[in-house]
């Protein structure tokens, strides 16, 4: 079964140790990658979508249509100062099966 829906956990605190104020973060960004292309490493992403602050979860929907095939995904916190990108989750989109043949009805 393909995927359906991404979740993280909002950030506490700042890279020097100082509480995140949440009111900083204006929202999240979505980054997928295909894991066969050509080129492509972690952190580099070339289909992203954005979601509203206090959001932790979004449909997969949110990144468009997806072919077949293995993925990679991270999330980032935005605002003033982007966070760096979080460790990523990897998953599989299934392909999609050729129709019945020889349908008939008699």
């Amino acid at each position: 079964m393909n995927p359906t829906k991404i979740s993280w956990l909002d950030p506490a605190t700042n890279t020097d140790g100082s509480p995140v104020n949440a009111a900083e973060i204006t929202g999240y960004e979505i980054g997928v990658r295909s894991i066969a292309a050509a080129g492509s490493v972690a952190g580099t992403y070339p289909v992203t979508a954005t979601v509203p602050a206090g959001d932790a979860s979004a449909p997969l929907s949110v990144l468009g249509p997806l072919p077949a095939g293995d993925y990679a995904g991270a999330a980032r916190a935005i605002g003033p100062n982007d966070s760096a990108w979080s460790s990523e989750a990897t998953f599989t989109i299934a392909p999609v099966p050729n129709p019945p043949t020889n349908f008939s009805i008699a």
